[in-house]
Parts: C-alpha cells; sequence; structure tokens
C-alpha cells in the first residue's frame, strides 16, 4: 500500500448572502431565490462533506495504515511464515484508534448518499468492509506485542494473526487501489475547477500555491504511471520530465513573486506560512536533483549531501521527493487553514 499519488484536501468554502428587498411581489421573489440558493447551498455542503471524507479514508490509507504495515513488515518480514530476529524486544507501530473505525464507518455511510461519486462509491461500499476486518485484526496484533504475550505462547498467537494480517493487507491494498483509481477521477476535476475559479477571481497567490502541489503530485503519478521506481529511475524519459519540472518550476517563481506583494496578500487574505515556503524549497531542490540525475544518467547527485561526511549507501530520489511532497501537502492546508 505504498503508494505515490498523495490526495490534497481542499476546504470548500459556503457562503450565504441575503440582501433586504421591498414590494411584496420582490419579497416573492426573493425567498423563491433564496430557497432554491438554500437548496443549492445545501447540497454543496453534502457534497463538500462527502469529499473530504473520502479524502480522509485515501490519507489514512497511504499514511496511518501504511505507517504501521512498513514497521510490521520491517519487523517480521511479508513471508507466510512470520520471520522474528533473535534479540527481538517489542514492536512499535502507528498505533489503530477508535476514531480510525469511526471514518472508515463514516465514508461507507456517505457511499450510499447523494450526491453520487460514481464508481468511487461503489469502491468504497467493497472496501470498507475488508478494511474494518483488517483494522479488527490490526488492533488485535498491536494488544497482543504491547502485552508482550508472544514471552508466554513463543509467538504461537503471533504467527497465527501474521498469516491472517498477509491475507487481509493483500485483499485490501487491492481494493484500495481501485479505490485511489475511482476517487483520482473526481479529485482532478475538483483541482481543475478550484484553480479556474482562483484565476477568475483574480486570487493569484493562492492559486499558484495550490498549482504548486498539483506540479509537484504531477511528477508523483508520472513516475507512478510510467512503473519506474528508484530501482529504475533512469529509465524514466528525461524529456518528458524535464516539462514537468519546467511546469513546476515557473508556478514556484510565481507564487515567490506575488507573495512578496502585501496588498495582494491581504486582498486575498492569505496568511504565507513559514513551513510552506520552505517546504517549497525542499520540494524545489528535490525536482532539481532528478532533473540532474536523469540529465547526466548518474544517481549519485544528491543536493543535501554535498559538503557532509556519509557513510555512503543508495541514493533514493523518489522516495526523498515523495516524502517532501507529502509535506509540502500537510503545509499548504496548515496554510490555507489559516487564511481562511
Amino acid at each position: 500500500m505504498n503508494k505515490r499519488l498523495t490526495i490534497l484536501s481542499l476546504g470548500v468554502s459556503v457562503c450565504v448572502s441575503l440582501s433586504g428587498c421591498g414590494s411584496i411581489g420582490k419579497i416573492a421573489e426573493k425567498v423563491k431565490e433564496q430557497t432554491s440558493q438554500a437548496k443549492q447551498e445545501s447540497n454543496s455542503m453534502r457534497d463538500t462533506a462527502k469529499y473530504n471524507t473520502y479524502i480522509g479514508l485515501s490519507n489514512y490509507l497511504t499514511q496511518g495504515l501504511n505507517k504501521t504495515f512498513e514497521g510490521y513488515f520491517k519487523e517480521f518480514g511479508e513471508e507466510e511464515e512470520l520471520h522474528v530476529r533473535k534479540n527481538f524486544t517489542g514492536l512499535n507501530t502507528f498505533p489503530v484508534l477508535q476514531s480510525h473505525k469511526d471514518d472508515v464507518d463514516k465514508a461507507l455511510a456517505f457511499a450510499s448518499k447523494e450526491p453520487s461519486f460514481q464508481a468511487a462509491d461503489e469502491s468504497v461500499k467493497t472496501l470498507a468492509p475488508k478494511l474494518k476486518e483488517l483494522l479488527e485484526t490490526t488492533g488485535e496484533m498491536q494488544a497482543y506485542y504491547q502485552a508482550k504475550t508472544y514471552t508466554e505462547d513463543e509467538f504461537a498467537k503471533g504467527k497465527e494473526l501474521h498469516k491472517k494480517l498477509l491475507v487481509q493487507f493483500n485483499e485490501v491494498s487491492d481494493l484500495a487501489d481501485k479505490f485511489f483509481a475511482d476517487f483520482a477521477v473526481i479529485t482532478e476535476q475538483r483541482k481543475k475547477e478550484d484553480l479556474e475559479e482562483l484565476k477568475k477571481s483574480d486570487q493569484l497567490v493562492r492559486y499558484h500555491a495550490m498549482s504548486i502541489v498539483n506540479r509537484a503530485q504531477d511528477i508523483q503519478k508520472a513516475f507512478n504511471n510510467a512503473g519506474v521506481t528508484d530501482d529504475n529511475v533512469l529509465d524514466f524519459d528525461v524529456n518528458q520530465y524535464a516539462e514537468l519540472y519546467k511546469l513546476l518550476s515557473e508556478d514556484i517563481d510565481k507564487f515567490t513573486e506575488l507573495s512578496k506583494d502585501q496588498e495582494r496578500l491581504k486582498k486575498e487574505r492569505v496568511q504565507i506560512v513559514p513551513v510552506f515556503t520552505d517546504s517549497i524549497q525542499r520540494v524545489k531542490t528535490s525536482a532539481t536533483d532528478l532533473m540532474e540525475i536523469l540529465r547526466t544518467k548518474d544517481t549519485t547527485i544528491s543536493s543535501d549531501m554535498k559538503g557532509k561526511v556519509t557513510t555512503g549507501g543508495r541514493n533514493v530520489p523518489l522516495k526523498n521527493f515523495d516524502k517532501r511532497v507529502s509535506a509540502l501537502v500537510n503545509s499548504y492546508n496548515t496554510m490555507i487553514g489559516l487564511s481562511r
């Protein structure tokens, strides 16, 4: 479940504006308009709630649950038989909380409600029950290791749980792939609509901030769709990457320029947070490293390592880029949340 694609949560604010009116005829017409507007706003609020719930489900799969099993498989392996190190002293993993289970139930409930998210709704209906089973087994596994019961039964139950987790995790991973693909159709359309609206309303700081995140994610998706990882990074088309890199750089440059305009920031009510500008720079550094790696066919290039003493080791430019894009998404959401 180690997905490159990170779906960005975009808040949508709903504003109701009611003004005074004069004659009885105008009042009747105004009531009619307001009733229609209220229905539209109610639908919009339901749409936003459902959309953000699916965003939350996606983020949990790619972040929380992924972290849980990264640690678990690193410790015990991904083979059918449980592999235990001789010096094993315990297991610490990202915990499964009741709130995580509640969020899955919430997503499942929304899957049968309007507005329809087409195929994504059906994906959630199939995924949610299997995910709940996996979370139950994962919680049982975590309680087992937290209580150190393995010292009493010599990992007997741990071995049973391991086989069960493998089956459930692989099943959920396949169903999650389907959900990601179906929901991506919705998220891509939303991003496009939001960008168009920001540009139309002359909110260019917000526009380029959001566009930077989208451009970075476009790079992630391009490598993912091409089946390219750190193991075969040089197989990616350098010309295709150069165009993606150019678009990202242009948005970063424009955002940097506009973010110095205090009048515009005040007009757009944007509060630029240092963590976002820092994240942008880190993403740009990783993107530049990738550009150099593809251009020179030298996988040892890493700007972060220049002038530092290292013990060597494998360079993982795509993994580093993914981590920085994830941080960029989080910092973007923080900034937008503070700028409402």
